[in-house]
């Protein structure tokens, strides 16, 4: 049986097929599109670029997928990519040429490129990287951008180095509003261990005044933050509120 990260290289054998070939050969040769953070602030041993706190609290009436963004009706929701990676590849690899669609939304909340638990660290931090140079670009056009949260095994998101956040957390500033996505990842009590234990460490490093969730809210992770001081609200994933009809759930304890 194949694991996590197994599953993820084979989904990507596209990257080298030959039609794929000019696009991957582009954005390598661009420097990863280093241009896109030429004006930013890089934070952490990893020089991760900051997505800097929203000037004002926005809170999304629901979130749509970027795969499926063409069947918004209105554009009220924010965009998310909460989703395979192959879905929103084309964000990292063309983002310039989705701009225009991607502008028409209320806000976005930044990329989310996997961080396997079973994924080598090094890639771990470069999707991380990812998420942000994307998050931060967006930003600079003037896009209302929530920072995703994304965190992998316990090396992301607890103290390598003593002075040093978790690299997980780097590139965010404190007391804000952000976005964790927990859909897949309450598949197993090891998911859900790595998903509480995450949660607790984010809490306690950012400090953060509210929490967007994008998928279930289990009690065997949430119940621990009942008291914490921080207001979540819940969004279904999109198959579930296409079923369902579902609104924003407010989950202040």
């Amino acid at each position: 049986m194949k694991n996590s990260f197994q599953l993820y290289l084979f989904d990507n054998l596209d990257f080298c097929k030959k039609e794929n070939l000019n696009k991957d050969k582009d954005l390598i040769d661009d420097g990863f599109n280093a241009e896109f953070v030429q004006n930013a602030i890089f934070d952490g041993l990893l020089e991760i670029p900051l997505i800097k706190n929203p000037k004002e609290i926005v809170i999304p009436k629901a979130m749509i997928p970027f795969s499926e963004m063409d069947k918004s009706k209105n554009h009220s929701e924010f965009l998310c990519f909460y989703e395979n990676d192959l879905k929103f590849r084309d964000v990292l690899t063309s983002t310039k040429e989705n701009l225009e669609k991607i502008k028409k939304f209320s806000g976005v909340i930044s990329p989310d490129c996997s961080l396997y638990y079973d994924m080598p660290l090094v890639l771990q931090m470069t999707n991380l990287y990812l998420n942000h140079q994307i998050g931060h670009y967006f930003q600079e056009l003037g896009i209302y951008v929530i920072p995703n949260v994304r965190f992998g095994d316990e090396r992301t998101y607890k103290r390598i180095i003593p002075a040093e956040p978790p690299f997980a957390f780097f590139g965010l500033e404190k007391h804000g509003i952000y976005s964790i996505g927990t859909y897949g990842c309450c598949k197993s009590s090891e998911y859900k261990f790595h998903l509480r234990e995450g949660l607790l460490s984010f809490i306690k490093e950012i400090e953060p005044k509210i929490i967007l969730v994008y998928g279930a809210m289990p009690n065997e992770v949430f119940n621990k933050f009942k008291n914490c001081g921080v207001q979540f609200f819940q969004y279904d994933n999109w198959i579930k509120r296409q079923h369902e009809k579902s609104e924003v759930k407010n989950g202040k304890w």
